[in-house]
């Protein structure tokens, strides 16, 4: 484990439990733990404090607040065997309460949404259905091109679920070469190419996590550059300039750790 990552865990569990201290909403907290967990750190260093609330949180009908956060608490609670019942009562929630059409926003009265439905199609594969996946391949080709962030999310999506699309069966490929291209010459990535926010720690982020699920050597130097870009922007404390802190440091650290996997082999 690099000494990048290192800090990004300290920093990201000491923030955990001053948010807890603070009694910051749960969801906040369950998915800085979550990622924490896919980056590698064990269900026993998560305080039990931060379980129980979480399964505390979760409503009468199975759901947490809205599809978002239950998502993400579903996937936290996939490490911990001894919440499969809650898990399972989330997860039907998720389902029926979706409204009729495929895919999903951060609630039922919301649109529905390519970050939110390839968030929940990549962390959650169990409830992955034809429908959704070609919900989509759809919205994602109504869109093409646009945001650096819904790519992402998109060919994490499809990789995941080794979907093969339907209206262009190239669509994967042809979505990660633009990906790659928008690039900054930082490294990062921001929205879009010389978007005038900036790159950013969570769009380089996740288009960094997108790239490395092509299994694809072909994006090796662009991955590179993207790490290299995280490793020199981290700040000493162990986090990256970004809005909401703990969001911004906890894509950063699961970056960190697959492209370090990526990059070593």
């Amino acid at each position: 484990m690099s000494k990048y990552e290192n800090r990004a865990i300290m920093s990201l569990l000491n923030m955990c439990n001053e948010m807890f201290r603070k009694n910051i909403e749960i969801r906040r907290i369950t998915k800085t733990c979550t990622l924490l967990l896919l980056s590698g750190l064990s269900p026993y260093d998560i305080p039990k404090k931060i379980v129980d609330k979480c399964i505390a949180s979760q409503k009468d009908d199975g759901g947490f607040i809205g599809n978002t956060d239950t998502i993400w608490n579903i996937k936290f609670l996939e490490f911990y065997p001894q919440f499969e019942v809650e898990k399972q009562r989330a997860i039907n929630w998720l389902i029926s309460n979706n409204g009729a059409e495929s895919g999903f926003g951060r609630s039922k009265r919301d649109m529905h949404r390519i970050p939110v439905t390839g968030l929940a199609l990549y962390l959650l594969p169990e409830i992955a259905t034809e429908e959704n996946l070609e919900w989509l391949e759809s919205t994602w080709c109504s869109e093409l091109n646009s945001l650096t962030y819904k790519a992402a999310y998109t060919i994490l999506a499809f990789n995941k679920n080794k979907y093969k699309p339907k209206i262009n069966e190239n669509l994967i490929k042809e979505t990660a070469d633009w990906l790659s291209k928008q690039q900054e010459f930082s490294g990062g990535f921001a929205p879009w190419l010389k978007h005038p926010v900036g790159e950013n720690v969570y769009c380089t982020a996740v288009a960094l996590i997108a790239l490395i699920s092509m299994k694809d050597d072909y994006y090796r130097e662009t991955i590179k550059r993207a790490y290299d870009y995280l490793c020199l922007t981290q700040l000493k404390s162990g986090i990256w300039a970004y809005h909401e802190i703990e969001d911004g440091a906890s894509w950063g650290l699961y970056a960190l750790t697959q492209a370090e996997k990526f990059l070593e082999e």
